[in-house]
């Protein structure tokens, strides 16, 4: 670094993101598989993050909405990928070769190892074969009380001795040993650890894990090839940034509380509910200092209980905005680019959301009015979305391209628009991803 060149902490938020952006257009150790792949993937994030300033680009960028299809147009399924790295791989690269020419296209990140997830035994989580039928297409999340509503005080005073001792016993079967564990500043002492081995429950729970190990080491290369494998040959990712954290209000509202209990607590305990968040908010934002270079800036951040059906104007503006205002800026400030993935309906929202740096976000929504969230965020916030998940999975192509050619005529001009599902699909039908393609070449020049 020569002498003209800034210190980090004496760049604008503008200049960080622009520091993380070069490392995006330019992938460090990445070897393309020809010119022509460096071109087009140069090509086809710069067409991101012209719309991620809200400029003009040749055309709309396309977020296809893949999910786990690959698998399926290979032939193989959820379960299937999920056991079998080898199928997975070559049913990514199948997709690949055979659909051509796509602006992104993302790994199956998502998708849990099968032998890990067996022996995990979650209670919150249930996957095909494990709690779902075999050839279920994805998995689900089984909502609970996880969290009493007199824990959060336990939970505030020392968070992993709460993960560990408390919320892990209760939510995966494996750790249930850990209920026996002495607190976590006993082991401070060396002598600690042997006593709480010396328990052939807690024993056999770290001898499973070490056990397990070289199924995550496989697992996790397996993984690592296909997503080097997809950049090499010219697709960027957009789900690089590394962070999957969202609202504050929802960390306790999914995995801890549940619906009920955090309603409950909203009229019951608000004061704690606010003090909890606050300190939720902290952690995450301490841990954002220096965060690391990554693939790619933008961090996706699914919302699930913000929209319009969930809770009043009034409650979103006093539990659950504040905070997740704050955790936005503070992203904003490393350079990094949010993407909330606001699930279900935020056309109420849109007036709510707008107090962001212009060009900050990419607001990726489900079912909002995309003509009221082009007209109140146009010109704050980059939008994505919103190609219904049921026209991609049902509609034919002629319906899909007509619903994507609505879109960008109501979102695109001047900029700031990225076409995208609704979600993802997770059964195939490609020819409706292509008929996504198709629009945007046809309409969003």
């Amino acid at each position: 670094m020569d002498d003209t060149t800034k210190k980090w902490e004496e760049m604008t938020w503008q200049e960080r993101r622009d520091e993380r952006f070069k490392r995006w257009l330019n992938p460090p150790d990445m070897k393309f598989v020809s010119p022509e792949a460096e071109k087009l993937y140069k090509e086809r994030v710069t067409r991101f993050i012209k719309a991620i300033k809200l400029e003009e680009t040749d055309r709309v960028p396309v977020m296809l909405p893949t999910g786990n299809s690959p698998a399926y147009y290979a032939g193989a399924d959820f379960r299937t990928i999920m056991y079998d790295y080898k199928v997975m791989r070559q049913a990514w690269i199948k997709y690949m070769d055979d659909f051509g020419d796509m602006d992104n296209f993302m790994g199956p990140g998502l998708t849990p190892s099968g032998k890990i997830a067996e022996a995990l035994d979650s209670r919150i989580n249930k996957l095909p074969g494990l709690g779902l039928p075999d050839d279920s297409p994805m998995n689900q999340f089984v909502e609970g009380e996880y969290m009493m509503a007199d824990e959060y005080d336990l939970m505030m005073r020392d968070p992993t001795d709460y993960a560990l001792r408390v919320n892990l016993p209760r939510t995966i079967g494996l750790f249930e040993s850990f209920r026996k564990l002495p607190p976590l500043n006993f082991f401070m002492m060396g002598e600690a650890w042997v006593a709480a081995l010396s328990d052939p429950d807690i024993r056999k729970t770290f001898q499973t894990l070490m056990d397990l190990s070289g199924e995550y080491r496989q697992w996790q290369a397996a993984h690592a090839e296909v997503r080097n494998l997809v950049v090499s040959r010219g697709y960027p990712s957009l789900f690089g940034g590394g962070i999957m954290a969202g609202a504050p209000f929802d960390h306790f509202a999914d995995v801890l509380r549940g619906t009920h209990g955090i309603f409950m607590d909203m009229f019951r305990q608000p004061q704690k509910l606010h003090e909890a968040m606050e300190y939720q908010l902290n952690l995450l934002t301490a841990s954002l200092k220096g965060f690391p270079m990554t693939a790619c800036p933008i961090c996706v951040m699914p919302l699930h209980k913000g929209d319009d059906t969930f809770m009043s104007d009034a409650q979103f503006e006093e539990f659950y905005w504040p905070t997740f205002q704050k955790l936005l800026l503070a992203m904003i400030n490393e350079g990094l680019v949010p993407m909330p993935f606001a699930e279900g309906k935020y056309t109420n929202r849109l007036k709510q959301i707008t107090d962001t740096p212009r060009s900050g976000i990419i607001w990726w929504f489900d079912q909002t009015d995309m003509a009221e969230a082009k007209k109140i965020l146009g010109n704050v916030s980059c939008i994505a979305g919103n190609v219904p998940t049921s026209l991609m999975m049902t509609g034919t192509t002629m319906q899909v391209k007509e619903n994507c050619r609505k879109l960008i005529e109501t979102c695109a001009p001047g900029g700031g628009y990225i076409l995208a599902g609704g979600a993802h699909i997770d059964t195939d039908k490609i020819e409706n991803l292509h008929a996504m393609m198709d629009a945007a070449k046809e309409y969003g020049t």
